[in-house]
C-alpha cells in the first residue's frame, strides 16, 4: 500500500506570484530550463475544486485534469500498479495538479529518480500560482522537462541516474493528461527508452570492467606517477583550430584535405588510437593520439608501427587503458589526470584539472582538444553510425586482424555488414546528414548522447564544433561544414604554426617516494581485511541472539573497533568501492528493497540489515586482499617494469564481485584426432603416411599434440581396416591412445559440402562459404560425441590428421587453450586464431551432442562462430573464448595444414631443411616462411583459376566502363582443355567461371563443367546473373558443379533494373527458387523435422550484392533475407577500375582490403579470358596487358611469366602505372 495521502493535501490559494516563486525556487538548478519556460509562459487562470473524496481536482481548456469524484483512487491505483522495488526510474507523462507526481515522489522515499513531461507550460504556471508544493518539488532527485524533444536536456538531467536506470525504467501516463499531451508522449518516450539503453550500457560495462579498470590504472602507475602528464598542454593552442580524428566510414573522404602541405602545422590534430594507421598511410602524423580501451585487443592499433613516424606525436593515456597499449607504443606518452589513481598516491597524487569524464577514445580526443585551448574544434570521421554500411574507415587496424579471413566469399564489405548486424538487437534507424538512412546502434546512441550534452554545454560557453564528417547521424548543437571550408577560414596559409611542449620522459627521483606509499596503503587494507573478518564473526554471532536485546547491545558496542579501523583509512576504504562497482551496485539495491518495505516489523528489518550487512561486509573483506595482491605487482611495476596480472582468476574475481559462482571439477579434455586415409580437409587426396622430415605426417602430427599440456588422452577416430599401428610409433607419445573404429568411415556424406565450402577459402581459418571454419574440416560430431561418451571426457580438442605444425607452448597454442577452458569449463568452446592447422579448438561435450543431433549446415562450427540471424552476438573473437596468437602469426594468409600435394611441396621448399631430427619451427618462422614462398615462388599452376567463357550478357551492369565491354568469341573445347588439363596435379584447384560475361549464355557451359572435374579440379564455382530459360538452371543442376554465384544485387525489380539494366527479376527469382529446389542434398543425419533448405546440399548458392549508391537502402533486407534462408549472402564493393578506364567512381564510402591481401591474390590466381589471353590486370576485361595466350605457350609457361611481372610491379622493379587491384574479391 502507498503511504495516506490525506495529510499531504496542499491548500488552494489565490493566484500568487510568491507561491509561484516558492515552488521555482525548490525545483532547483537541476529544473533551470522549465523554470524558464514556466516564467515565460501565459498567465492564465485554472479551476481547481474539491472532489467528493476530499482531494482535489481541477479544469484546465475544459478538460478534467483528474478524476472529478475520486482522485484518490486514480492516484493509488497509478502508484500501485508499478513495482517500485524494481523500477527506480518513474517516468511520469502529464502533471495533471501534481498529485499522483507526489505519490510517487514520497513513495520512493529518495531511492529513485521521478522525470515529469509536462509540455504545457501556462499549466504548471497556472497550478504552481495556486498551491504550495514545495515540500515535495525540492526532492533533488524530480526532473521536470517541457520540451518532448530536447533529448540533448534531458539526457543531462539523467546523466548522474544511469545506477537507478539499470535496476529498472517504467513509463507512467496520466490518465487526465492523456489526450492534451497527445503525440509528445511518443516521441519523449522514444528518447527516453535510448537513454534507458544508453544507461544499461554503460552502467553494466562500469560493473563488468570495474576491477580489469583498477587494475589496468595501476599497471600504468610508473607513467602516471612518474612520466609526463597534460597540464604544460593547457590552452597552449587557445583560439585555434583543432581537428578530431575518428574511424567512421566517412573519414578517408577528408584525409587528402588533412594531408595538404601546412595543415598539419596549422593546426591541432587530435587521433583515436583507431584511426592511426590509416592516417600515417596518408602521410599525417597527428600531434597526439588518444586512447583508452581496457581490452587487449586494442594494442592491434599499434603492431608494426615504425618509431622514425611517430617521432612528433605523442600518445595521451586515460590510465585505464590497458598495459598492452603502453608497452606497444614506440614513442612518448601522457597521462591525463585519475580520480582513483590520485586515491592511491594520496599526497604524491599528480592534481590538477581533471578532464571530463570520456566513455570513448573520440570523447577523450575532444575533451583533450578543448584542454589545448581549441576553438572551434572540427569532427572529422565521428559518423556516430554506420555510413553507407560499414562501420570502420578503410586502413583501420581491424581489417588486418580480418585479413587472413577475407576470400572470394568473406568480403571486407561482408565481414563490415557483419560487424554491424551482430548487435542487430540493439541497432535503431535515423537519417544521416544527408538525409539518408543510416543505422546506428545503443553504443553509438550512448556515444552520441554524451557529445550532445558536452556539445549544448560548450555552445552555452560560446565555443564552436563543426560537424566536418560529411556523413553518419546528425549531431545537435554542431555547425556543418566541409573540413576544406574549415580549415580555409580558420588555419588558412596566413596562420601561424602551432608549437606544442614535448613531453620529458620519466623520472626515478620519486620512486622510492611512489614505493613506500603503496606499502602503506597496501598495510591498510590488510588492516580493513582483518577488520571486516572480525565484523563478519560480530554479525554471524548476531544472526544467533537476535532476540536477546542485552547481547545484542553488547555485539553493537563490539563493531565499534573494527568501524573504527575502517573510518580510520577511510580513504583506502574508498578504493574497494572503485574496485568492486558491482558491490556498491548491488548494495544500492539491497538498501532500497529494505527501505521500501512497508510489511517488515522492527525483528524482520533488523534481520535483513544484518543479512545486507553481511554480504557487503565480505565483499569488502574479498576486495582488500585482491586490490592487495594487485598492489604487489604495482611494487614490482615501479621497481622493475613488469607487471603481472592478478585478475587471471576469474572465478575468484567473480566472487569477489558477487556473482555466484558454481563450483566445478577440472575438465576432462581428450584429444581428438579423426582420420580419413586418402583426403584432407579440402577433399584432396593425400596420404598419411608421407614422409615430411623423417617421420610421417600423422606421427608429427600426434607428436605435436602429445607435447600439450592439460590432456587426459588422445583419441583417434578410424575407419574399419585402417592399420593405424602401422602408421605411428607409440614409443614416441607418452599419453594414453584410444582409438574409436568408426565403421566404414568417419566422416558422413555431408562432410563433401563441408570441404566443397572450405575448399574455396583454404588458408582462412574461418570465413569459407556458410562461415566454415578450419575446424569444421576436421569435425566428425557423431564419432566425436560418442568417444567423449565412452572416455567420460567434458570436452574435446579438435585436431587435424595432417596438421604437424599445431603450435603447442607458444602463444594461441594447444597449451594456452587448455588453460583458458580450465579457467572457462563452461565454455561452450575455446579456439585460437590463426592459420589452418597452426591452432586447434576445445569443444564442449554438451555441444558436440547437440551438433551430432542436428547434423545439418546450422548444427557446424562456422555457423555458430559467424553471424546468425535468428540470434546475432558480438563477434567471439573478441572474447574470453579466443586465444590469441602473435601479429605475425594470426595474421598470416597461409595454410599449416600438410592435406594437398600442392601444401607438402610448399612446405618442404620453405622450411624442409628445419624439420630434421626433433626440431620444432616456430610458428612465426614457419608463418613468415609459407607466405614468401607463396608470393615469390608460385608452383606451377594457379591455385586460383578465372576462366571467360563468353563475354555475352542478359544487361549492361551499371559502373562497366565503356572501355571494359568486350565482346570476343565463345571459347571452344580445346582451349578449354588445354586451360584445366594441366591443373589435375595439384588436386586442390578451384575454377571460377566468370569474367566479361555471364557464363550460362555459353552453348557448352555444362560440358566444360563436367571436363574441368574430370581433369581433377576441386571445385567450380559459376559466377551468373541467372536470368533466361528455366532449362538452363536444370542443365546447370545436372553437372557436378560446387559453387553458384547469383549476382542479384537487389531486393526489388526496379533496382535490379537500376543495377543490371534489365527488367528481370522476376525471372531471376524464379530460377533462384528453381535452382535451390533442385540441388543435391546430402543426408548427414539431418532431423526430418528441419526444413530441406537447413540440409547439406551441393551446389552451394551465393546470393551476391554489390554495394552501390542505386541499391544501398536495400542492403539490409537483402543480407538478412539470405543469411537466413541458405546461410550465405556476400556483399562486394564497386570493382575497382583503374583511372583510365574512365569508371564513374560510386559515391558511396569507399572499401577495399588491406595491400597485403591484394598481393597474396595476385600470387595464386590467374585470369585466362576467353580468346586464351591471360592479362596481368585482372580488371583488363579488354586483355591490353596480356602475357600470351593459352596454345600458344603452355599454361604454365604464362602462370610463371605472371607472376613474374606482377612481382616486378609490387615491388617496384616496373614502373608503368599498372594497377593490379584484383576485379573481383
Amino acid at each position: 500500500m502507498i503511504p495516506s495521502l490525506e495529510s499531504d493535501e496542499p491548500l488552494v490559494g489565490p493566484k500568487s506570484a510568491k507561491t509561484l516563486e516558492v515552488n521555482l525556487g525548490a525545483l532547483g538548478s537541476l529544473n533551470h530550463v522549465a523554470c524558464a519556460a514556466i516564467r515565460a509562459a501565459a498567465d492564465r487562470d485554472i479551476e481547481i475544486e474539491t472532489a467528493e473524496d476530499g482531494r482535489l481536482t481541477g479544469t484546465w481548456d475544459g478538460r478534467r485534469l483528474a478524476s472529478a469524484r475520486r482522485p484518490a483512487a486514480e492516484t493509488t491505483r497509478l502508484v500501485e500498479e508499478v513495482d517500485l522495488s524494481e523500477h527506480a526510474c518513474i517516468a511520469i507523462i502529464g502533471f495533471g495538479l501534481g498529485d499522483h507526481v507526489a505519490a510517487f515522489v514520497r513513495r520512493l522515499r529518495g531511492t529513485g529518480v521521478v522525470v515529469v513531461l509536462e509540455t504545457d507550460a501556462a499549466l504548471l504556471r497556472a497550478v504552481f500560482s495556486r498551491l504550495d508544493l514545495s515540500a515535495w518539488l525540492a526532492d533533488e532527485r524530480l526532473i521536470l522537462r517541457v520540451d518532448p524533444d530536447d533529448s540533448v536536456g534531458l539526457a543531462a538531467s539523467l546523466a548522474g541516474a544511469h545506477s537507478l536506470m539499470m535496476i529498472g525504467t517504467r513509463i507512467v501516463e496520466h490518465p487526465a493528461s492523456r489526450t492534451r499531451i497527445g503525440d509528445a508522449t511518443g516521441r519523449f518516450s522514444r528518447t527516453l527508452v535510448d537513454l534507458a539503453a544508453t544507461a544499461r550500457t554503460s552502467t553494466t560495462t562500469l560493473l563488468a570492467q570495474s576491477g580489469t579498470t583498477i587494475e589496468n590504472q595501476l599497471s600504468n602507475l610508473d607513467h602516471y606517477a612518474l612520466g609526463s602528464g597534460i597540464e604544460d598542454l593547457a590552452g597552449v593552442a587557445r583560439g585555434r583550430l583543432g581537428v578530431v580524428v575518428s574511424a567512421g566510414p566517412s573519414l578517408r573522404r577528408n584525409l587528402r584535405v588533412l594531408a595538404r602541405p601546412g595543415v598539419r602545422d596549422r593546426c591541432a590534430i587530435v587521433a583515436t588510437q583507431t584511426t592511426l594507421r590509416p592516417l600515417l598511410d596518408a602521410g599525417i602524423a597527428p600531434h597526439f593520439v588518444t586512447a583508452l580501451d581496457y581490452h587487449v585487443i586494442s594494442s592491434r592499433f599499434y603492431e608494426g608501427l615504425d618509431p622514425a613516424s611517430l617521432e612528433d606525436t605523442e600518445l595521451v593515456i586515460d590510465s585505464r587503458v590497458n598495459r598492452a597499449v603502453t608497452e606497444a607504443w614506440p614513442g612518448r606518452i601522457r597521462c591525463i589526470p585519475s580520480i582513483q589513481l590520485d586515491e592511491f598516491l594520496g599526497p604524491l597524487a599528480r592534481g590538477g584539472d581533471r578532464l571530463q569524464a570520456s566513455t570513448t577514445v573520440a570523447h577523450l580526443a575532444y575533451t583533450f582538444a578543448r584542454h589545448l585551448g581549441c576553438d572551434p574544434v572540427a569532427l572529422i570521421g565521428q559518423d556516430l553510425g554506420f555510413t553507407d554500411g560499414l562501420y570502420y574507415a578503410p586502413g583501420t587496424a581491424i581489417h588486418e586482424v580480418w585479413l587472413p579471413e577475407l576470400n572470394s566469399f568473406n568480403t571486407v564489405e561482408t565481414l563490415e555488414w557483419e560487424r554491424i548486424v551482430r548487435h542487430r538487437n540493439h541497432l535503431s534507424e535515423r537519417h544521416d546528414v544527408n538525409g539518408r538512412r543510416i543505422f546506428t546502434d545503443a553504443q553509438m546512441l550512448n556515444y552520441l548522447q554524451s557529445f550532445e550534452v558536452r556539445f549544448a554545454e560548450d555552445v552555452r560557453s560560446g565555443l564552436r564544433i563543426v560537424d566536418a564528417t560529411e556523413g553518419g547521424v546528425r549531431k545537435r548543437n554542431t555547425e556543418v561544414r566541409s573540413l576544406a571550408e574549415t580549415i580555409d577560414t580558420h588555419a588558412g596559409r596566413e596562420t601561424s604554426a602551432i608549437h606544442f611542449p614535448r613531453a620529458t620522459p620519466a623520472e626515478a627521483g620519486d620512486r622510492h617516494a611512489v614505493l613506500d606509499r603503496l606499502g602503506l596503503v597496501r598495510s591498510e587494507l590488510d588492516e580493513i581485511a582483518e577488520a571486516s573478518e572480525s565484523t563478519l564473526e560480530i554479525l554471524e554471532r548476531m544472526f544467533e541472539v537476535q532476540s536477546d536485546p542485552v547481547e545484542m547491545e553488547r555485539l553493537f558496542q563490539r563493531l565499534e573497533a573494527p568501524r573504527a579501523t575502517v573510518r580510520r583509512h577511510a580513504a583506502s576504504r574508498r578504493l574497494t568501492d572503485w574496485f568492486n562497482q558491482l558491490a556498491t551496485f548491488q548494495r544500492l539495491r539491497a538498501d532500497r528493497r529494505i527501505r521500501l518495505a512497508d510489511d517488515l516489523g522492527p525483528l524482520d528489518r533488523q534481520r535483513a540489515e544484518l543479512e545486507r550487512d553481511v554480504v557487503n561486509v565480505r565483499w569488502t573483506r574479498d576486495a582488500c586482499r585482491m586490490l592487495g595482491d594487485l598492489l604487489r605487482s604495482t611494487r614490482r611495476l615501479v621497481t622493475d617494469g613488469v607487471f603481472e596480472s592478478r585478475l587471471d582468476d576469474s572465478e575468484g574475481l567473480a566472487e569477489t564481485m558477487g556473482a555466484f559462482v558454481a563450483p566445478v571439477h577440472a575438465p576432462k579434455v581428450v584429444a581428438v584426432v579423426s582420420i580419413d586415409p586418402d583426403r584432407g580437409g579440402l577433399g584432396v587426396d593425400r596420404g598419411l603416411a608421407a614422409n615430411l622430415g623423417g617421420r610421417s605426417i600423422l606421427q608429427r602430427t600426434l607428436e605435436r599434440i602429445d607435447a600439450a599440456i592439460g590432456l587426459s588422452a588422445i583419441a583417434i577416430l578410424v575407419p574399419e581396416g585402417f592399420d593405424l599401428e602401422s602408421a605411428i610409433d607409440r614409443t614416441r607419445i607418452d599419453h594414453p591412445i584410444h582409438v574409436h573404429d568408426c565403421g566404414a568411415r568417419v566422416f558422413g556424406p555431408e562432410h563433401e559440402a563441408i570441404r566443397v565450402a572450405r575448399a574455396v577459402a583454404p588458408t582462412s581459418w574461418r570465413g569459407g562459404i556458410h562461415g566454415m571454419t578450419s575446424f569444421d574440416e576436421v569435425f566428425a560430431p557423431g564419432p566425436t560425441a560418442a568417444v567423449l561418451a565412452t572416455l567420460e571426457a567434458d570436452a574435446a580438442l579438435l585436431v587435424g590428421a595432417d596438421w604437424p605444425f599445431v603450435a603447442v607452448d607458444e602463444p594461441g597454442g594447444l597449451d594456452e587453450i587448455l588453460r583458458r577452458h580450465r579457467k572457462r569449463p563452461n565454455a561452450t568452446w575455446i579456439f585460437g586464431q590463426g592459420p589452418p592447422g597452426r591452432t586447434a579448438m576445445v569443444l564442449d561435450r554438451a555441444a558436440v551432442e547437440i551438433m551430432r543431433r542436428n547434423r545439418c549446415r546450422v548444427g557446424t562450427i562456422g555457423y555458430q562462430l559467424a553471424y546468425r540471424p535468428e540470434m546475432p552476438e558480438g563477434d567471439p573473437i573478441a572474447g574470453e573464448s579466443c586465444v590469441h596468437a602473435e601479429p605475425a602469426v594470426r595474421s598470416a594468409i597461409a595454410r599449416f595444414a600438410v592435406d594437398t600435394p600442392r601444401e607438402l611441396k610448399r612446405i618442404e621448399r620453405a622450411i624442409g631443411p628445419m624439420l630434421l631430427g626433433d626440431a620444432r619451427p616456430g610458428s612465426r618462422e614457419i608463418a613468415i616462411r609459407l607466405e614468401h614462398r607463396a608470393r615469390s615462388g608460385p608452383l606451377s599452376t594457379p591455385r586460383f583459376l578465372r576462366v571467360e567463357l563468353n563475354t555475352g550478357r542478359t544487361g549492361r551492369r551499371i559502373g562497366t566502363p565503356d572501355a571494359m565491354e568486350a565482346e570476343r568469341a565463345p571459347m571452344e573445347e580445346s582451349m578449354f582443355r588445354r586451360i584445366v588439363e594441366p591443373l589435375g596435379d595439384a588436386g586442390d584447384t578451384v575454377l571460377f567461371l566468370d569474367g566479361a560475361g555471364d557464363p550460362l549464355l555459353h552453348p557448352r557451359f555444362d560440358d566444360f563443367i563436367e571436363i574441368a572435374m574430370d581433369a581433377g579440379v576441386r571445385v567450380v564455382s559459376i559466377r551468373t546473373d541467372l536470368a533466361g530459360d528455366p532449362r538452363v538452371v536444370d542443365r546447370l543442376l545436372a553437372t557436378r558443379v560446387g559453387v553458384v554465384e547469383v549476382d542479384l544485387d537487389a531486393e526489388t525489380a526496379e533496382t535490379y533494373r537500376l543495377v543490371h539494366g534489365s527488367a528481370r527479376f522476376e525471372e531471376v527469382i524464379g530460377n533462384l527458387e528453381r535452382l535451390i529446389a533442385g540441388r543435391r542434398r546430402f543426408d548427414g543425419g539431418t532431423p526430418a523435422t528441419l526444413p530441406a533448405e537447413l540440409a547439406f546440399a551441393l551446389p552451394w548458392i551465393v546470393p551476391r550484392f554489390e554495394r552501390r549508391v542505386e541499391n544501398i537502402d536495400e542492403l539490409p533486407e537483402f543480407f538478412e533475407r539470405w543469411r537466413r534462408r541458405l546461410g550465405v549472402a556476400v556483399i562486394d564493393g564497386p570493382a575497382r577500375w583503374p583511372v583510365a578506364t574512365g569508371a564513374n567512381v560510386d559515391p558511396l564510402s569507399p572499401t577495399w582490403p588491406p595491400p597485403r591481401h591484394d598481393e597474396m591474390v595476385n600470387s595464386v590466381r590467374m585470369t585466362v579470358l576467353a580468346d586464351g589471353s591471360v592479362p596481368i590486370a585482372e580488371t583488363d576485361l579488354a586483355g591490353l596487358t596480356s602475357v600470351g595466350r593459352v596454345g600458344e605457350r603452355s599454361l604454365q609457361e604464362l602462370w610463371q611469366e605472371l607472376v613474374q611481372r606482377r612481382r616486378d610491379r609490387f615491388e617496384g622493379r616496373r614502373d608503368e602505372p599498372l594497377d593490379l587491384s584484383p576485379l573481383r574479391p
